[in-house]
């Protein structure tokens, strides 16, 4: 997990407390420190940098998610970097449409929207609620 915000966070949490082995990477020392202990090793690191997502052996997961929402730079040069990986499946956070588009244009594998997505799931729970309230 490349970036451990709210979503990016609550995606790591909710993997590993489904016993899946999840490294979390951020450039935030007070983030780090507050998921020590939580994920299987975090660390703090620029994962812009090829080499240092080497040394941490991103490039041997399975899948890496890219939950980098507020510096698009960073979101964009990262994906970019895993996707000149040859193994990992890339599932990436997009802010926007045109982010989306730039990631697509990557080849990154699946594009989240979590706003977007759990505004669609709330609106449609609501309506069923409004649906079932009538009956």
């Amino acid at each position: 997990m490349i970036g451990l915000g709210r979503f990016g966070s609550a995606l790591a949490l909710e993997l590993a407390e489904s016993g899946v082995e999840v490294l979390g990477i951020d450039s935030d020392d007070e983030i780090v420190q507050a998921h020590n202990g939580l994920l299987a090793q975090v660390v703090r690191a620029d994962s812009t940098k090829e080499e240092t997502l080497r040394q941490l052996a991103v490039h041997e997961f399975d899948s890496v998610v890219v939950a980098i929402g507020d510096d698009l730079q960073a979101s964009i040069l990262t994906c970019s970097v895993v996707r000149g990986f040859a193994h990992p499946e890339i599932w990436a956070k997009a802010i926007s449409a045109q982010h989306g588009r730039i990631l697509e244009q990557l080849g990154v594998d699946h594009i989240v929207y979590p706003e977007q997505e759990v505004g669609r799931r709330i609106a449609q729970i609501m309506r069923g609620a409004s649906a079932d309230e009538r009956r």
